[in-house]
């Protein structure tokens, strides 16, 4: 079984700080070049023009700006621009693109309203420096299409470049609060015209704002400011290959507080069971999660910035986690060496180091359909609590301490306690784990809804007492041992005849199983309990989950005296 879902394209919130930059310049450039040329000119046409000059400018012809009015208030030192829209020339950028020299993003920007608040007059005039209280953008719909051309710009354009163009001719930048209200982010294709990412009523304050040389030297400032607040409605965007969308509710970032949360992440699945399955050409696992109350604390923002993951604690809530698999299709032939959870997280395309993650009050639930019986079992672990610590893909952190673990504590089918703990060896050459659990008792009998359409088989009576496993793998075996200590165990053989939708016993294969069985473990009050030793080969189409599985039920089936 595959849990982990499909791998996306690196992630743009990475990248979402410096665009925001970019547009913050544009922005900042247009309204406090606008307030710098009236008030050395005093006139409103001059403004207008060379606005839209030093936009086209600075662009190389390849953006245009508009607005439809601009409203001055000398004494109060405000300016207010309405229906400002910018946006990209095509045939700029055909001619562009035929030099190579194409952009890998552009942009379509429309702000119903910008004011600039409580500008000081004598300091533009005199000292060519910007200081004023606020700057408000409300409502802008803000449209970034990849051209997938060109250089990355988030990555090529220097920083002290960007700063340096948002000063243009001014020696300084300085406003208390910076604010965008109600703004409307979608990313797009330019080829194929489909929409990826969206951002829904985003809401940006930052504080205590400047731009100039001494700034730019200060460490404890991000995009030019003391503290940023970031707040989004809704993220959402689609899977690569259209099965699912994805989307993140009342998302909050905090640089004051160095935190982060998501209220809501969910991975919801297009299509139904049945239809998803006819839409695949071979075996796949379906995946419908909910992921509720995810905290990041103790975020380090100047790495957060840079493109780096760095916090002390990831908290999940109460969430739930599905998985759904028919065996009835073909597999395919993929080679998964190398695709365990902690090489996985080795292949993350930005450095991560979470120290520890916590998830609560978790339901967890994989269902496979058997062709044999074509019924569908489910296992399912309830109240679901887990540690992870060291989650990281960080070399120097890895050269510190190259373990990662997980400790799981749930009720498997809510019937007994079972206590997993996962040990992992990060950047170890062969994929090297350990993982050891024990399971306290339950009656047989609750285990038939697995038993039943996967087996085929009931479980008439009996016991589990105590169940523990130790295993030590890698990337092509695994070994360790079962002890399974059990009572009164009685097993029924299943089959269904052809046109039949209910199963049956099987008279002649259930009494065989009842002289082979053991029915005990130990078998007497002075035995000693049978201990298995399980030794596997892994089989490189299938995750590490299935071999610990298969190690798991080869030892409780021989512990029963199954050999088959």
């Amino acid at each position: 079984m595959q849990v982990f879902p499909h791998k996306l394209k690196k992630a743009t919130s990475t990248r979402t700080g410096k665009i925001i930059v970019l547009i913050i310049s544009i922005i900042i450039l247009a309204a406090a070049g606008g307030a710098v040329f009236y008030w050395y000119t005093y006139k409103k046409k001059i403004i207008r023009n060379k606005l839209v000059d030093t936009v086209h400018k600075k662009t190389d012809g390849l953006y245009s700006l508009r607005y439809d009015n601009l409203s001055l208030d000398e004494v109060a030192g405000d300016l207010v621009i309405s229906n400002l829209t910018l946006a990209y020339d095509s045939a700029k950028y055909e001619a562009l693109l035929m030099e190579k020299d194409a952009p890998p993003i552009l942009l379509n920007i429309a702000i119903p309203s910008i004011s600039v608040l409580g500008v000081k007059t004598p300091r533009a005039l005199l000292d060519k420096e910007i200081v004023g209280k606020k700057i408000l953008i409300n409502n802008p719909v803000i449209n970034i299409i990849y051209t997938n051309t060109g250089k990355d710009s988030a990555k090529n354009i220097p920083d002290k470049e960007v700063y340096e163009q948002i000063l243009g001719e001014l020696n300084m930048i300085k406003v208390d609060s910076l604010e965008i209200s109600g703004a409307q982010i979608t990313t797009s294709n330019l080829k194929t015209g489909r929409k990826n990412i969206q951002l829904l009523n985003t809401f940006i304050r930052l504080t205590d704002v400047a731009v100039d040389s001494a700034s730019w030297e200060d460490n404890s400032r991000l995009l030019f400011s003391k503290q940023i607040l970031l707040s989004c409605e809704k993220v959402s965007w689609p899977s690569n290959n259209g099965l699912y969308n994805y989307s993140a509710d009342s998302v909050l970032l905090n640089t004051a507080s160095s935190s982060a949360q998501i209220k809501k992440f969910v991975i919801n699945p297009v299509l139904r069971e049945d239809a998803f399955v006819k839409s695949l050409s071979t075996q796949d696992d379906r995946f419908d999660f909910q992921i509720n109350n995810i905290r990041v604390h103790q975020i380090n923002m100047q790495e957060l910035f840079n493109e780096k993951l760095i916090a002390d604690s990831l908290l999940i809530g109460s969430s739930s986690f599905k998985i759904y698999r028919d065996l009835s299709i073909k597999r395919d032939k993929k080679n998964r060496v190398g695709s365990y959870p902690h090489q996985a997280v080795e292949h993350i395309p930005i450095p991560v180091l979470v120290r520890k993650v916590t998830v609560s009050n978790t339901f967890v639930e994989y269902k496979e359909k058997n062709p044999r019986t074509n019924q569908a079992g489910k296992v399912q672990f309830h109240d679901v609590y887990a540690t992870i610590t060291n989650l990281t893909n960080h070399k120097d952190a890895i050269k510190e301490n190259n373990v990662m673990t997980a400790n799981i504590t749930t009720n498997f089918l809510n019937k007994a306690l079972l206590k997993v703990v996962w040990t992992f060896y990060l950047r170890h050459p062969r994929g090297k784990f350990n993982v050891r659990g024990n399971m306290a008792g339950m009656h047989f009998k609750d285990a038939n809804s697995i038993t039943e359409p996967m087996g085929p088989a009931t479980m008439e009576d009996g016991r589990l007492a105590n169940l523990q496993f130790n295993f030590a793998g890698n990337d092509y075996g695994i070994t360790g041992t079962v002890k399974m200590l059990y009572d009164d165990l009685k097993i029924s053989l299943l089959e269904r005849d052809e046109g039949s939708k209910e199963l049956d016993k099987k008279a002649l294969a259930t009494l065989a199983a009842s002289i082979i069985i053991k029915k005990s473990n130990p078998q007497g009050k002075k035995d000693d309990p049978r201990v298995i030793n399980v030794q596997m080969e892994r089989d490189t189409n299938r995750s590490i989950f299935y071999l610990v599985w298969k190690s798991l039920f080869k030892g409780i089936k021989e512990t029963a005296g199954i050999k088959k």
